[in-house]
């Protein structure tokens, strides 16, 4: 099987990678308890022709501190250093949205009312800093009304269909708003063209 847990001999976690099969790609990650099964598991970078996406092409998926939270509530002290090195693509992308104008990325949840109730919509959008200040605080969610003033005005831009097309991973920007000169700075030397 795979490693052993700090907790018990009979927790073991495997990692197992699905490819070339249209139906589904990605990683799989499972803790298996000897007498009660699979406790835990998640795939990560999920595609495929069975993986259906929420909203805008976006697959919900677990960040790495919620995975690694999971893992060591069964005795898994796992530290894990994501790779700041993203493709060539991704980054010609965001050098090219910062030449005209955009400063800031992050995962918007948009709200609208429907019903008398509230429902949120996210979005991976880059904005500028100058026209929306608010958007800097990672837990502010604007309204439908307001988001789509922003992407007509200009001062956002949707960036959700784009990233699923060329399957770019933003599953980093869970938990804060970043600064696009600091992701390219991070990423000097990849081999950007």
């Amino acid at each position: 099987m795979g490693r052993e847990s700090n907790n018990s001999r009979d927790l073991s976690i495997t990692v197992s990678d699905f490819i070339q099969d249209q139906r589904l790609s990605g990683q799989c990650i499972r803790v298996i308890h000897k007498d009660f099964g699979v406790l835990f598991a998640c795939v990560i970078n999920a595609q495929g022709v069975i993986i259906t996406p929420f909203q805008d092409e976006m697959t919900f998926e677990f960040t790495p501190k919620q995975i690694l939270a999971e893992l060591a509530k069964y005795g898994f002290y796992i530290t894990y250093e994501p790779n700041k090195n993203l493709p060539g693509s991704q980054l010609d992308f965001l050098m090219e949205i910062n030449r005209l104008g955009f400063d800031k990325l992050r995962i918007l949840n948009v709200w609208n009312t429907v019903n008398g109730l509230k429902q949120f919509k996210h979005y991976i959008v880059a904005f500028m800093t100058k026209h929306k200040k608010d958007w800097l605080n990672n837990s502010y969610s604007p309204s439908e009304g307001e988001f789509l003033e922003a992407l007509r005005d200009g001062s956002a831009m949707n960036i959700s269909g784009l990233s699923a097309a060329k399957r770019w991973n933003w599953s980093w920007l869970a938990e804060f708003v970043a600064n696009i000169n600091d992701v390219l700075a991070d990423n000097a030397g990849s081999g950007v063209s």
